[in-house]
């Protein structure tokens, strides 16, 4: 049993408007003179949980397949239009709140059917969110919500790559490190609210080791070597876990302070280097999983995840050298790349969608 499919496009259509906006907000924020987005003040909440949190929450409520689990992302999409519709900070904060607690509700489910090392991993990750909402529901100050909402995302992406690590045979001793990383980013986070300066810090090395683990371990060091969209995915997500250990070191050097020159560099190594890679390299997959229609890759993939690459290393240097006009350059190439991204998604779902109809073949010759 699950919701009408026009529900579930109102969902998405909410989700990739948080998206847009969000990009909007950053470009502003940083500097561009693009007019006056609508609550610029919760750019990395509406992106993070409006956003991810909805995507994340529909592809957990189509596995499970089970109508109460879409619960989540109607939340999240409700709190993002409360976000933008100026209502009070309270009702987008509970709903955010409430979303993460029926995704935890989800995993606790999914263990009993399933019990599982990657589902308490996902499921730690849920609880993250639930912290990140109740922060920020609260006025819980930046440097106590950003490391929650990193371990959310964090936690999530490892309990995803867990579940496939089982092909290379992990083992007790490599499940127990990883597990141990976690607990140091928890650590952190929970001292984050009481002493940021401390906790960011130690969130951070959870972060570089749970980014050390994924290198070494992931299945994607064995793909890498597959031609087409093996490698293509595989290489995302190399380059994504590479970002996430120059956060971590970036977050123990600067504790996030916001004065400090590797604040933006911090912050937007993880939520964009990282994430955004670990997206760009799932898209073949989610979207069939989420839409239901094929998704031929193309060699064309590679432009915007290349381009993207180089927009987010020339933000990082930008902002590490002091270079604010590069920085500023940087992230206005982020929201091209990201676009371009997206053009080519849909242009290669059109595309899938033809060729299912059989009107041209594969090879796109007529």
């Amino acid at each position: 049993m699950t919701i009408p499919t026009p529900v579930r496009a109102v969902i998405a259509v909410i989700a990739l408007a948080s998206f847009v906006l969000g990009v909007w907000m950053g470009l502003v924020k940083i500097g561009w003179v693009l007019g006056a987005p609508p609550a610029p003040g919760t750019h990395g909440p509406i992106l993070v949980l409006g956003f991810l949190g909805t995507v994340i929450g529909m592809e957990r409520a189509v596995a499970m397949n089970r109508a109460w689990t879409w619960i989540t992302p109607i939340f999240t999409a409700s709190a993002v239009v409360s976000m933008l519709t100026g209502s009070p900070h309270e009702l987008s904060g509970a709903l955010l709140l409430a979303g993460g607690a029926v995704l935890v509700a989800l995993f606790v489910t999914a263990y009993r059917m399933q019990p599982e090392s990657h589902i308490v991993m996902m499921g730690i990750g849920a609880v993250a969110w639930v912290f990140a909402a109740l922060t920020w529901l609260t006025g819980g100050p930046v440097a106590s919500l950003v490391p929650w909402l990193a371990a959310f995302l964090v936690l999530t992406i490892a309990g995803e790559r867990l579940e496939l690590a089982r092909m290379i045979a992990i083992t007790q001793k490599m499940r127990r490190q990883l597990a141990g990383a976690v607990a140091v980013v928890l650590i952190g986070s929970v001292i984050a609210w009481t002493s940021p300066w401390i906790g960011v810090r130690i969130a951070g090395l959870g972060n570089l080791l749970v980014a050390i683990w994924l290198i070494r371990h992931d299945i994607a060091r064995r793909t890498i070597r597959v031609a087409g969209i093996t490698r293509y995915m595989a290489t995302g997500l190399l380059v994504g876990y590479a970002w996430l250990a120059v956060s971590g070191a970036l977050w123990m050097a600067s504790g996030l302070n916001v004065a400090s020159p590797t604040y933006d560099a911090a912050l937007h190594t993880l939520f964009l280097g990282f994430v955004m890679s670990m997206i760009m390299a799932h898209a073949p997959i989610m979207i069939p999983a989420l839409a239901g229609i094929p998704f031929p890759f193309r060699a064309e993939m590679w432009i915007p995840v290349a381009l993207f690459q180089i927009s987010v290393l020339t933000r990082v240097v930008g902002g590490l050298a002091g270079l604010f006009e590069l920085r500023k350059w940087g992230a206005m190439l982020n929201a091209i790349a990201l676009a371009l991204f997206l053009v080519t998604v849909i242009v290669t779902v059109i595309r899938g969608q033809i060729q299912k109809r059989g009107r041209i073949p594969a090879d796109g010759r007529r």
